[in-house]
């Protein structure tokens, strides 16, 4: 059966000679992979739009393991994400953490239009504030984030200074501190927490410290390495860039 949906590309694997596998985070589907036949030769009709985070309409055929690719409109074509290393490098993981934590076939409206906006979003800001900000929304959307707010113990809302306990997950008071916990300054905790409600409809400035930025790395991608239990491809390079 043919039925279109709309799409952006979050994979691509080399498939035989001349053609792909793809990863499509759909509108109406959620995430699923479709073969997308011969457009790996320079004359295909599918050979522009079958390229790492384009927007497209597409017309796909339904099948017992993949989809087929039919056909694809361009929507939106992120040229700075073929231009610019360093934004490739952060689209790149976030694609990664997408495909990683979203479930196939599960549709998400509201999220999908989201990351639209993070794409479009690498094209004029800050990569590496992008990608963070993405990744906290990313996990917060497939029920992974951790409590930067409140206590992990007493369920206080965390005010000043605190500490965190990344192997429970979270924040934690000044009277449920444990042994273990580390500090928890102020302005990372706001950071962290500004950054995963950042509306890409509507983006505020942001002022960001190097010191804090770097915190706020290490704790989210220590989060991600301990939730997949295996290396991210895109980590391992990533984490040269930083």
């Amino acid at each position: 059966m043919l039925y279109t949906a709309e799409g952006i590309i979050l994979g691509a694997k080399n498939w035989g000679e001349a053609d792909k596998v793809m990863t499509v985070f759909t509108r109406e589907r959620g995430m699923l992979r479709a073969a997308a036949f011969g457009c790996r030769r320079p004359r295909s009709a599918l050979a522009g739009a079958m390229q790492m985070f384009v927007h497209a309409d597409f017309q796909l055929a339904e099948g017992p393991r993949l989809e087929t690719v039919k056909t694809a409109v361009v929507r939106a074509h992120h040229a700075k994400l073929s231009a610019d290393l360093t934004a490739l490098a952060y689209a790149t993981f976030v694609a990664e953490v997408v495909r990683e934590f979203l479930p196939e076939g599960v549709p998400d409206e509201q999220f999908f239009d989201r990351l639209a906006q993070i794409l479009t979003a690498f094209e004029t800001r800050n990569p590496r504030i992008t990608a963070l900000a993405a990744v906290l929304q990313i996990l917060s959307a497939a029920g992974l984030g951790q409590t930067y707010e409140r206590c992990l113990h007493c369920g206080t809302e965390i005010t000043g200074n605190a500490f965190f306990h990344a192997r429970e997950g979270g924040a934690l008071c000044a009277g449920c501190r444990t042994a273990d916990a580390e500090d928890f300054p102020a302005e990372l905790r706001e950071l962290l927490t500004g950054l995963g409600a950042f509306d890409w409809a509507h983006p505020a400035p942001l002022s960001v410290r190097g010191g804090a930025l770097m915190a706020a790395e290490s704790i989210v991608l220590a989060h991600v390495r301990e939730l997949t239990g295996h290396p991210l491809r895109s980590l391992d390079f990533l984490t040269q860039l930083i």
